[in-house]
């Protein structure tokens, strides 16, 4: 699988655990809509980089990653109290910031090969 697949795969690990985990666990209602929204934009974003990547949705990976990092951290912060909800916000952001940073250097090979995206995909 190439570089873009992984981090696409990786977005869509993210997403179901994410999903799942706030379906599960979460009950307030704030981080019930953050998480649910984030995470099926990045799975979209997932799709997107395994299906046809281009240069948009590999822009918005990095986007996205700091949001979802944000995001996490906060409720990292905010469930320090608790060892299960805190260790799953923690993977959580280590997930989500292996797929940015997978997807950022597979864009940052193609540059420097002075290839396109859509070409890149394939290497």
């Amino acid at each position: 699988m190439n570089r873009l697949g992984v981090a696409g795969a990786l977005w869509l690990v993210a997403a179901t655990f994410g999903i799942a985990t706030t379906l599960i666990f979460r009950t307030d209602p704030v981080q019930w809509v953050l998480t649910i929204v984030v995470g099926l934009i990045s799975g979209v974003l997932g799709l997107g980089l395994i299906a046809r990547p281009k240069a948009l949705v590999v822009s918005a990976s990095s986007g996205i990653a700091v949001a979802w990092i944000v995001l996490y951290a906060v409720l990292a912060v905010q469930q320090s109290g608790e060892l299960a909800a805190w260790t799953t916000d923690v993977a959580l952001i280590g997930i989500g910031t292996a797929a940015g940073l997978a997807a950022y250097r597979a864009a940052a090979r193609a540059k420097v090969r002075g290839t396109h995206l859509v070409s890149a995909a394939g290497a």
